[in-house]
């Protein structure tokens, strides 16, 4: 929905008693110039520089009395020429005065912005309060009046009655575009009410309500309209023991990349009994990849699962060790690659082979043989997930259908669990055993043929892994074993850096442009590694959050910002707050992560509030979705919290209004968006509203352009609009010396001296 860009209202209404005051107003607010195409405002309240758009010209109407204001007021609304506000004196014998005025004008158009104009009253301020409720709608101007005065109040409300009007008209544009799709959706829901097919829809933002569902949910005992009015419809409609599946699958639509997922789950019906369905996710997004909306589908497919278990209890475990059989292991394999096809999670295949097996049945005989092969598949079976399917193909082969694989890391680090834990010996029948496995692994990808080819891919890595010396394992692909090793070994070397002196932070200072004071410091881990040299974060952080890594990387982190700020402070010159990224990750910890955070902050004598924890919209929204409460719990113990990226994941910000968040980080991007055109001005304005109005702070990240300039603005900054990094992020040392810098210059006797 694209609106065109509107001209602001800048009729004015002048309500006073003396025609000298009305000259007065006249030659202030009345100059000829251009209109303000929105770009040079934006960028003032942002940054605090000069607009160079001269002053906007003004349309004037007077009136000498209350009534001829109401009057004329009539007269311009009957022309759908409405005033945008209104300069209304206090005292206008013998009529009604100031706050009557207001009254009767308010109860005709509600929406007229007035600046109340007094020298003195016979009324308190709690009298004009109790009359008409000091709001956003009214402001006071004191008698002398000053030229600027006037027309920056003038300016401020004209422009803020045009921006409530665009937001009402885009109000009702929206929901009229709603009503429109759910009529078309009514329409399609006639097709599909007799079907088994369930369609519905959910908002794309963090809170992702409920917004429609098809009528046909009445098959299952539910009525529609219950549960699109329920905050917990997912409670009502999904099992408790699926409910991890289901919100790993809404992860996946949650990424910016992601075309869709499909999960199965058991659904609740009205009486209490369960129905196996399949639902896919479908996001709908914006031309710059922000998040509109979720759509749904839900199938039906008991009777399938149910033939399903009756094939598999007819022929699935091997005699010996009771593991799936090749014949069920195909199968299951089949099912995953069709549902991978429709966006469920991929998946890995894993082919094992004992080494040097052959030995053990020559000399020992095969009973003991048989006994190992117990052994090792129970102790298979130990290093995997309940839901991960593990075969005996024969003799000493073995697979594993490794489910739910979002990264071939994961793959890694099972296999080194099962190689570690067949490496144990055994005592098998009086016997000291030992005996080690190679491994071959293939991975699921969208170019991959059909589910045979997998399992004959993980046969050749096998012999692979095989050839490269046995007791390894090896992936399909060259290509990703190297990934997989170099991202497995960077962990490894990272557990080690830990603990010794390799990891460094640097700081970004965040400026306030309009004062040069530091605002705050947000923590950048580096890494001082002895082969590679310098890496930033982006280099060794992903595979940190891969392998679960990231959380004694977190704590580290946590640890030496907080040490650095107790150092700072003993020397007079800590920020207000130090900023540290937080991951999905270390947010799923949930106390663990709450226990850090307490026990920290007291080891060097800082508060909570003395942090801010920056976190990505798409992280925010998984924790909504998940139900995780880390967030809340932190916001409890006085942490700030700040959205990292703001405006790149979603396109609707209502769902702030059920966050705490203290600030929003605008990307560099959407700056440079407002920079270039009209729309991104207008976007950029309508965010920094909207957070001031909900005491929101904006921090605006990169550096600044050449042609910004920062001297004092005759136009006050906003105070939300509070900072900018422009200095790359610096050693300890040197933000030390940055703070230490400030002081001084924020010291007054220093500048006498």
């Amino acid at each position: 929905m694209n609106l065109p860009p509107a001209l602001v209202n800048r009729r004015v209404l002048i309500v006073d008693d003396s025609p000298a005051i009305h000259g007065d107003f006249a030659k202030i607010l009345c100059p000829a110039t251009p209109a303000d195409d929105g770009l040079g405002e934006t960028e003032s309240l942002l940054f605090g520089t000069p607009s160079a758009v001269r002053t906007p010209h003004f349309e004037l109407d007077s009136a000498f009395q209350g009534r001829e204001a109401l009057d004329k007021l009539k007269a311009a609304l009957a022309d759908n020429r409405p005033y945008a506000m209104a300069f209304i004196d206090m005292r206008m014998p013998p009529g009604w005065d100031g706050l009557e005025t207001i009254e009767r004008l308010w109860q005709v158009d509600p929406k007229l912005q007035v600046a109340l104009c007094t020298a003195y009253s016979d009324y308190s301020w709690e009298d004009i309060d109790r009359r008409l409720a000091l709001n956003d709608r009214l402001l006071i101007l004191k008698k002398p009046f000053d030229a600027i005065e006037i027309r920056q109040m003038a300016s401020a409300l004209t422009v803020k009655w045009q921006m409530t009007e665009d937001a009402a008209l885009k109000m009702n544009l929206l929901e009229q575009a709603v009503q429109a799709r759910t009529r078309e959706l009514s329409d399609a829901n006639m097709i599909v009410q007799n079907s088994p097919t369930i369609l519905y829809r959910l908002r794309g933002d963090p809170s992702f309500a409920l917004m429609y569902i098809s009528h046909n949910i009445t098959r299952y005992g539910h009525v529609a309209a219950d549960l699109v009015g329920s905050p917990n419809w997912a409670q009502a409609l999904i099992h408790p023991d699926d409910q991890a599946n289901v919100d790993a699958a809404m992860a996946r639509v949650l990424d910016r990349h992601a075309s869709g997922a499909t999960i199965e789950f058991r659904l609740r019906t009205g009486q209490g009994t369960w129905r196996w369905v399949e639902n896919r996710y479908i996001p709908v997004r914006d031309h710059d990849g922000r998040l509109l909306e979720v759509e749904g589908i839900i199938l039906d497919i008991t009777e399938r699962r149910l033939v399903e278990d009756k094939l598999a209890l007819l022929a699935r475990s091997d005699g010996l060790t009771g593991l799936t059989n090749r014949a069920t292991l195909i199968e299951r394999l089949h099912q995953a690659f069709a549902a991978a096809r429709r966006g469920a999670m991929p998946f890995a295949v894993f082919y094992l082979d004992l080494d040097h097996f052959k030995r053990i049945n020559d000399t020992l005989g095969h009973p003991v043989g048989d006994l190992l092969l117990q052994e090792v598949a129970r102790r298979i079976r130990s290093s995997v997930r309940e839901n991960d399917i593990v075969a005996r193909l024969g003799g000493d082969e073995f697979a594993i259908l490794q489910l739910d694989v979002s990264d071939p890391t994961q793959s890694a680090a099972m296999a080194t669990h099962i190689r570690d834990t067949l490496l144990a010996p055994y005592n098998l029948a009086g016997n000291a055993l030992h005996i080690s496995v190679s491994i071959g692994i293939s991975s699921y990808s969208a170019v991959s043929l059909d589910a045979d080819s997998l399992l004959g891919q993980a046969d050749m890595a096998l012999y692979r892994a095989k050839e490269m010396g046995r007791n390894q394992y090896h992936f399909h692909s060259e290509e990703i074993s190297r990934e997989v090793a170099e991202r497995m070994t960077i962990v490894s070397e990272l557990m080690t850096a830990l603990e010794g002196d390799e990891l460094r932070l640097h700081y970004a200072p965040e400026m306030d442009l309009h004062s040069g004071r530091i605002l705050g410091m947000e923590a950048q881990v580096l890494w001082q590694h002895p082969r590679l040299g310098l890496l930033p974060a982006s280099a060794f952080v992903p595979a940190a959050e891969r392998t679960g890594a990231i959380i004694p990387l977190g704590r580290w982190v946590l640890d030496r910002a907080c040490r650095q700020m107790q150092i700072w402070r003993d020397e007079g010159v800590a920020p207000p707050v130090i900023a540290i990224k937080l991951s999905l990750a270390q947010l799923k910890s949930g106390h663990e992560l709450i226990y850090d955070v307490l026990r920290t902050t007291a080891r060097w004598e800082l508060a909570p509030w003395d942090l801010r924890f920056d976190v990505t919209e798409a992280t925010l929204a998984q924790t909504k979705w998940t139900h995780n409460d880390a967030l809340p719990r932190l916001r409890e113990l006085g942490v700030t919290i700040a959205i990292d990226d703001f405006g790149t994941e979603y396109s609707s910000f209502d769902y702030l209004k059920t966050y705490r968040v203290n600030h929003l980080k605008l990307a560099q991007r959407f700056i440079d968006s407002a920079a270039q055109d009209v729309a991104g001005a207008n976007a950029l304005r309508a965010i920094v509203n909207f957070a001031r109005d909900l005491d929101i702070g904006i921090i605006a990240e990169g550096p600044p352009k050449p042609e910004q300039h920062f001297a004092p603005s005759t136009v006050s900054p906003l105070p939300s609009a509070q900072g900018l990094y422009f200095i790359e992020a610096v050693s300890a040392e040197e933000a030390g010396q940055l703070l230490r810098d400030g002081c001084k210059a924020a010291d007054p006797q220093e500048g006498e001296e």
